[in-house]
């Protein structure tokens, strides 16, 4: 099944990428998840049976389609796939609301919490196991840049008590929950490259053990690869479940373009 075409009237936001695609073999109940979770709006279009996309109320973008192929395996162990997907929170309060919301989910499949230096991130995964990060930007100033790359780290975030917090209520977000960036798992490193070559972007951090980091302009990262489980090798069956691929704006003209990246997912080229 191939990825149907990018929506091109989905506003990106401050993001560069529009929307992630995912196969599922439940598209009801997965969209119910993400739904709950980040207040996403199911919507099914006519002539397209099995695919549900998410909307968010407030910017209409559609973050997330869902694909449905009830008879897809699951993806293979050591397989180069999705890492997991980050949703960007610019609004720190909504961040937490949506923390608070996320730890009342009944066999939450939570994987822990990070302080990155450039943000805070909270990991978890979907009933499908796909990989999900919740994140929220600290102020630009505060990064660590040296030079023109990023010095990200991995530190304890005192999650109990930053939600433990009493946080001034406000009328609305800063700015709507968007994409802020894609985390993949690659065969190799080396594979950065098509990345680079084919998006348009640049590598902000190299250093950090068997992973890449790249964005477009000063910003931390909008995609990473590593090879943290990968296994030399090793790929998905067709139409496994999982990543099938993703809206991303590169400048110029772009119209009707797409790449398939090493992994076999369809990135859909939108003007940007």
């Amino acid at each position: 099944m191939n990825a149907p075409a990018p929506i091109s009237n989905a506003p990106i936001t401050n993001s560069i990428i529009g929307r992630v695609i995912l196969r599922t073999r439940d598209a009801k109940a997965l969209g119910t998840f993400y739904s709950h979770l980040l207040s996403l709006v199911p919507e099914s279009r006519s002539g397209e049976a099995g695919t549900i996309n998410l909307v968010h109320p407030v910017s209409k973008a559609v973050l997330i389609t869902l694909l449905e192929d009830k008879n897809a395996p699951a993806p293979t162990p050591g397989a180069p796939g999705l890492f997991h997907v980050a949703f960007l929170f610019p609004d720190l309060l909504e961040w937490k609301l949506t923390l608070r919301r996320m730890f009342a989910v009944p066999g939450l499949d939570f994987h822990g919490a990070a302080d990155h230096a450039v943000s805070w991130a909270v990991y978890l995964a979907d009933p499908d196991g796909n990989g999900i990060e919740l994140a929220w930007d600290k102020p630009e100033n505060e990064w660590p840049w040296k030079g023109d790359k990023i010095q990200m780290v991995s530190l304890s975030l005192p999650l109990r008590t930053i939600l433990a917090q009493q946080d001034a209520v406000k009328d609305a977000p800063v700015a709507p929950m968007h994409i802020g960036h894609i985390h993949l798992q690659t065969s190799q490193l080396t594979n950065a490259q098509a990345y680079l070559d084919h998006l348009q972007l640049r590598v902000t951090q190299d250093n950090y053990s068997g992973a890449i980091f790249m964005a477009r302009g000063r910003y931390h990262h909008h995609l990473a690869v590593n090879t943290w489980n990968t296994r030399p090798g090793i790929s998905n069956a067709p139409n496994a479940t999982g990543l099938v691929g993703w809206d991303m704006a590169v400048p110029g003209d772009n119209s009707n373009r797409g790449w398939t990246d090493p992994a076999g997912a369809e990135v859909s080229l939108i003007p940007g």
